[in-house]
């Protein structure tokens, strides 16, 4: 078993190794390198490491962060073991690049073969839809998606460069206000934060755009208020770290082993608090993909502009992929919804949407985030997992999308898994529950309500409809059927069998939330002009219903 080793001050990430051309990614998988950060483990982290052995089970299935160095190697025979969120050096597992120039044919391969098939598939529709329209592609969408670009365009300038404000905040904290005193900076913290996203959401209500808009500006604010969530409340907790460390220096009786452990937490990688509140530290932060904010990240040696021509040309070009998906195979079934019904529409778009939601994939995580991680010489490029194997929406939850996974890690379920066996009063309920209900399962079960709760709203955001929370309690179904397929032996130990049951309900459920969510829209037609116009804003559901996967846990 992983025995964690306190560190008093890991490598510095400027001595991080370069991830190309030095180090292969076998290499950097298995640790062989030298300088990768190592975790820094904190008290309450220590405290959170022995919580663990109340409930093995469990803790496989809701572990929360990443494996250690030395087990990587055997991922597939051992569950990973739950440690410190840090980051290092790695690259994407289906990075075409990185495939083709590290020579790996295990991957590289079903890469090559998944495109052609797309190409192959789209150049066969696209001539069909010639041979009986005359025309290449279908244009009418276009229009919309693009129709009051520069007024998006300045609105989601404004919206990061707001984000700023949280630099002056931590620099309060740092130098005026005591952030231990009472729950005072808690409740700024939490004031400030709703106040902001109140105000982008009115802001986007206002504007009048259409549903491809709304649908980007809502998932951008998210992503922004997830940002600004982990940079003030990481700074804010070392900031009362700060303060206690000159408090025990002041007292020359105190013990100077305390100061020690708490300075580790300060300077971590090489860089001490608070000389990373700086503006142009939090801009890297903000250009950088991730979600949960570090002093220091790892980096590479120098920007490869050709590496970032190249995703940007990927980006273009799945973006183009998309539309065609979305303009010949969605929004035609979409149109016949309410002759044919949901339930036909529903197994017309299972192929369409399945195919959206791998586009989606590729250009978020393989283009879109390693390009930004180029541009910002972010070395940790692990971004996904292999969520193809995931035997249930948790093991897909942590696999698919590992930014956001790793915020609600940090800042969702440790804290209520921390927070949950403190001592109550015998005679309260609350008590009871907390006897009764293991400290995983509770945190669990936090973090699914709250990543449910950040769906919904994010879809009535952007689609201005409410149709009764039914993908909140879609998510939060999942709960007992997780629970109940680890108490079922028979079914627990068919790994092929959960791998099966699990996609068929993905590619299921998708297409019908999306013919549930957009179904008024069609229904309400009733002249040509009203259904194309409906028709453009389902695509651009389509493409909300993908994004807003992306955001789960």
């Amino acid at each position: 078993m992983f025995a964690p080793q306190v560190a008093s001050r890991p490598p510095s990430s400027r001595d991080s190794p370069q991830l190309r051309p030095q180090h292969s990614r076998s290499e950097l998988e298995i640790g062989q390198t030298t300088g990768i950060p190592a975790p820094v483990f904190t008290p309450s982290l220590h405290r959170s490491l022995r919580k663990d052995h109340e409930d093995l089970h469990l803790r496989q299935r809701s572990t929360a962060t990443f494996a250690p160095l030395a087990a990587e190697t055997k991922e597939q025979e051992a569950p990973e073991e739950r440690t410190p969120i840090f980051f290092r050096p790695r690259t994407s597992i289906l990075d075409y690049t990185e495939l083709m120039y590290q020579g790996s044919d295990r991957m590289r391969g079903l890469v090559t073969c998944f495109w052609t098939i797309v190409g192959a598939y789209l150049l066969s529709l696209l001539f069909s839809h010639y041979e009986r329209s005359g025309e290449v592609m279908a244009g009418g969408l276009a229009s919309v998606i693009f129709s009051r670009a520069a007024d998006l365009i300045l609105s989601d300038l404004a919206l990061v460069a707001s984000t700023a404000v949280v630099v002056p905040l931590v620099m309060l904290w740092v130098k005026v206000a005591d952030p231990r005193r009472g729950r005072s900076a808690v409740v700024v913290q939490a004031a400030a934060e709703v106040s902001w996203l109140a105000f982008w959401y009115a802001w986007q209500g206002s504007r009048g755009w259409p549903w491809a808009q709304r649908c980007f500006f809502a998932l951008h604010t998210v992503v922004n208020w997830m940002k600004v969530h982990s940079y003030l409340s990481t700074n804010r907790r070392l900031a009362c770290t700060l303060r206690t460390v000159d408090e025990l220096r002041a007292d020359t009786s105190g013990d100077s082993k305390d100061a020690e452990a708490l300075e580790a937490e300060l300077c971590p990688y090489g860089t001490r608090f608070p000389s990373n509140v700086t503006l142009s530290n939090y801009a890297m932060f903000q250009l950088s993909p991730a979600l949960v904010y570090e002093l220091e990240y790892p980096r590479t040696a120098h920007i490869r502009w050709g590496y970032v021509a190249e995703k940007l040309a990927g980006t273009a070009g799945i973006f183009v992929v998309f539309y065609i998906v979305v303009a010949h195979l969605v929004i035609p079934h979409l149109e016949r919804m309410p002759a044919t019904g949901v339930g036909i529409a529903t197994l017309h778009l299972m192929g369409p949407m399945a195919t959206c939601w791998l586009l989606f994939f590729f250009i978020t995580f393989d283009s879109i985030a390693n390009g930004f991680a180029e541009l910002t010489r972010f070395a940790d490029r692990r971004f996904y997992d292999d969520w193809w194997n995931a035997r249930g929406l948790d093991e897909f939850s942590r696999k698919w999308n590992r930014p956001v996974h790793m915020f609600l890690a940090r800042h969702v379920y440790m804290p209520v898994r921390e927070a949950w066996p403190h001592p109550l009063p015998a005679s309260s309920a609350l008590a009871r529950v907390r006897r009764a209900v293991p400290p995983s399962v509770a945190a669990m079960a936090a973090t699914f309500f709250f990543s449910s709760i950040l769906h919904e709203l994010t879809i009535v955001v952007a689609c201005h409809r409410w149709n009764y929370a039914v993908f909140f309690f879609s998510q939060m179904m999942q709960i007992p059927l997780i629970i109940c397929s680890e108490k079922l032996p028979w079914f627990r130990n068919q790994q092929a069998l959960r791998n099966w049951a699990f996609w068929l309900a993905m590619v299921s459920f998708q297409p019908f939330l999306l013919c549930f969510y957009t179904y008024p829209a069609f229904a309400k037609s009733t002249s040509l002009s009203v259904v194309s116009s409906s028709a453009a804003a389902a695509a651009a559901a389509a493409a909300n219903m993908v994004a807003v996967n992306a955001t789960s846990i």
